[in-house]
């Protein structure tokens, strides 16, 4: 029976609510999983009940946009109690995401008659389709002939992630640990994969001298070196090694060449280091 701790639904950019989420869990043998919805905490409630029916061990999770040097990196949250000062810092960013498109929409309105700071403040689009709110409205403007194009908008006017004011990596560290929950570092392959070993180990420990618990060292993109020196350094500093296929549903796939489904990496819990997950 396999584990996965990385998926998105509707209540973020993911296209399946929790109970499909659970559905497909148990069709692909997965026993342990968490919901990790970008800056939302609202899968909690109905992952509990469908993964109770079903059987399954449920992991309360989010995933956070947390500022780290020039870099805004993707920080996952597990077992976590309800906090206030957590969830301020969650809003922040989820604030922060949707600040971006806002700004883009002035900054487009400008130069383009197809878009207006007042009809993006009306617009509304099907959540079931995924995404966010930006990209629908960019496609459905004619901006952009699919959802994914949309993205170079926000890099070529200015909004790029890193122009924004995210909560800080190590702050959300201890914000969770304040909680009772782990950090974990999602997909270290998006932000490290240029780096040598010598240099990878290097930012882990610079990573885990601000408070962080764990990394994600199986996932769909990862290389060999990198699977390999995240399961190195966690093993020998005892930290959680989670795996994650990043599940969105139908949102992302005409972008993606791997195989992101529920338990596609096949790890099993033998493979990862949960133990305080699972409590």
């Amino acid at each position: 029976m396999k584990v996965d701790l990385h998926m998105h639904t509707y209540f973020s950019d993911g296209t399946m609510s929790p109970q499909e989420i659970v559905d497909k869990a148990v069709d692909r043998n997965v026993e342990i999983l968490a919901i990790t919805d970008h800056n939302k905490l609202e899968s909690w409630e109905g992952l509990q009940e469908a993964a109770r029916k079903a059987g399954i061990i449920p992991i309360r999770g989010v995933e956070i946009n947390a500022s780290y040097k020039d870099k805004v990196v993707h920080l996952l949250a597990y077992g976590f109690e309800d906090s206030k000062r957590l969830f301020e810092l969650i809003d922040l960013a989820d604030r922060e995401m949707n600040r971006m498109s806002d700004d883009l929409v002035v900054n487009l309105e400008k130069v383009d008659s197809r878009v207006s700071v007042a009809d993006f403040e009306t617009y509304t689009y099907d959540r079931r389709k995924g995404g966010w709110k930006g990209l629908h409205y960019l496609f459905d403007r004619g901006l952009s002939s699919r959802l994914f194009e949309g993205f170079r908008y926000y890099r070529e006017y200015g909004c790029d992630f890193t122009e924004y004011g995210f909560p800080s990596l190590e702050e959300l560290c201890d914000a969770i640990k304040e909680a009772g929950g782990y950090s974990v570092l999602a997909h270290p392959m998006s932000y490290f994969k240029e780096l040598s070993q010598e240099a990878l180990e290097e930012e882990l420990e610079t990573l885990r001298n601000m408070g962080l618990q764990g990394v994600e060292c199986y996932y769909p993109t990862h290389s060999e070196m990198m699977t390999k020196t995240c399961l190195d350094f966690c093993n020998k500093h005892n930290m959680l090694i989670t795996t994650g296929s990043d599940e969105h549903g139908e949102f992302g796939k005409e972008a993606k060449t791997l195989d992101q489904t529920i338990g596609c990496m096949n790890i099993t819990r033998d493979m990862v280091n949960i133990k305080p997950l699972l409590k």
